[in-house]
């Protein structure tokens, strides 16, 4: 049987250096959703963490290999469960469970919460742009000074990050960005770069050489 790998993603602060994650994608058998979300709410569903918690998400568009992933988060320094943690036996339960709605195990990754911005867990819809940055440091200046720049009209939530294990195809860095909805993402996507053109072409103009690797989007199905 195939091991549950969790995926340690973010949460809220804009200095985030002390969080990380590990993500696991996986191919849901067609409708079984809903009996996954009821076996992760059997088995996380009264949790206590220690610090960060797990995200159960669901693709939405552009991630042609996965349909939806399971996400812990948290500091690497102080992590696990502070509740009692279920034992070995449970724990094979679950994974054998959680097996049976399962086609396959498509991608995992970990990595570090390296800026963020924003808390709002109403914006559950999510874009996640991965790519390799070929100068880290002047990346990340020019996303936190961008950031910066939107932050008096921000409404969701923008993470910035690396993967230290197994990024996709390579990719070395991520964005993210949050909003309620698709609707809400392409409008408010689209009304920062209308009011802030020239903060925008500085961005591009100092962040450095950026391969880009995919972007896609997803929806928070279950917090724990």
């Amino acid at each position: 049987m195939k091991k549950l790998i969790y995926l340690l993603f973010f949460i809220t602060t804009f200095s985030f250096s002390q969080n990380a994650f590990m993500e696991f994608q996986f191919e849901a058998k067609k409708g079984a959703q809903t009996a996954i979300l009821a076996l992760t709410d059997d088995f996380w569903g009264d949790a206590e963490f220690k610090s960060g918690g797990i995200n159960i998400e669901a693709m939405n568009i552009g991630n042609e290999i996965s349909t939806h992933r399971i996400v812990l988060y948290g500091d690497p320094a102080n992590w696990g469960r502070s509740d009692s943690l279920s034992n070995e036996d449970k724990w094979a339960v679950f994974t054998h469970k959680l097996n049976n709605h399962i086609e396959k195990w498509t991608h995992s990754s970990s990595g570090n919460v390296i800026s963020w911005a924003g808390d709002n867990d109403d914006y559950k819809y999510a874009q996640i742009y991965e790519f390799k940055a070929s100068n880290p440091s002047a990346f990340k200046a020019a996303h936190d000074k961008l950031v910066s720049e939107m932050s008096p009209t921000l409404k969701g939530e923008i993470g910035f990050g690396s993967y230290e294990i197994g990024g996709y195809n390579g990719a070395s860095h991520w964005v993210v960005v949050t909003a309620k909805n698709w609707s809400d993402l392409i409008v408010t996507r689209r009304n920062m770069k209308e009011l802030l053109t020239k903060e925008w072409e500085q961005y591009y103009k100092n962040r450095g050489n950026v391969e880009h690797i995919r972007n896609y989007t997803l929806n928070t199905a279950k917090r724990y």
